[in-house]
């Protein structure tokens, strides 16, 4: 079972928040550093631009309601019209992560950062993937590559910081020494 949280209301996964967040703050189809050029290449966006933002969008919104298979169906309806958008990409590994398979969340998250090797959220997806599959050297890689990307100390990077920890052997290291007596 997924841990669960409250978004807007609503119970969703961590990793559905998440992909919601981050697609919400960075927009539909990515992040420009120049917002007057991005406002006006979103108005002079073909028509099949305007078709994957759509989609994008109700992927994003199905993914905040916890509807898995719908935002999976909307994800990839973006990925037939622009095939390479890692955001999309990225929002499709973390609803196969919530729906159980982790082998195409970690396929999707790798595609992610094959687009962009700057999106922080694929890493933190992939990290997120290569744990659940065991592979704890993969998963610490990305965790560390997520938090060199993340704003430190927030949230996020704290639940990395937490997640190497675990995966290291340190939380658990802690824990199993002896206390201390004073003479």
């Amino acid at each position: 079972m997924h841990k669960r949280i409250f978004l807007k209301g609503r119970s969703v996964t961590a990793a559905a928040a998440l992909a919601a967040i981050v697609a919400l703050s960075i927009g539909p189809l990515g992040c420009s550093k120049d917002e007057k050029k991005a406002e006006t290449t979103q108005q002079q966006a073909p028509a099949s631009d305007m078709a994957a933002k759509e989609h994008f969008d109700r992927g994003v919104q199905h993914t905040m309601k916890g509807e898995t298979e719908e935002a999976i169906k909307e994800f990839e309806a973006t990925l037939r019209i622009d095939p390479k958008s890692p955001e999309a990409h990225n929002n499709l590994g973390f609803a196969y992560y919530d729906k159980g398979d982790v082998d195409k969340a970690v396929e999707h998250q790798k595609m992610a950062l094959e687009g962009n090797p700057d999106l922080a959220n694929g890493y933190f997806g992939l990290a997120m993937a290569l744990e659940k599959k065991g592979d704890k050297e993969g998963a610490i890689i990305n965790w560390k590559q997520f938090m060199k990307l993340a704003q430190p100390h927030s949230k996020w990077w704290l639940q990395a910081q937490a997640h190497i920890e675990n995966l290291e052997g340190k939380a658990s290291a802690k824990a199993a020494a002896p206390p201390q007596h004073k003479k």
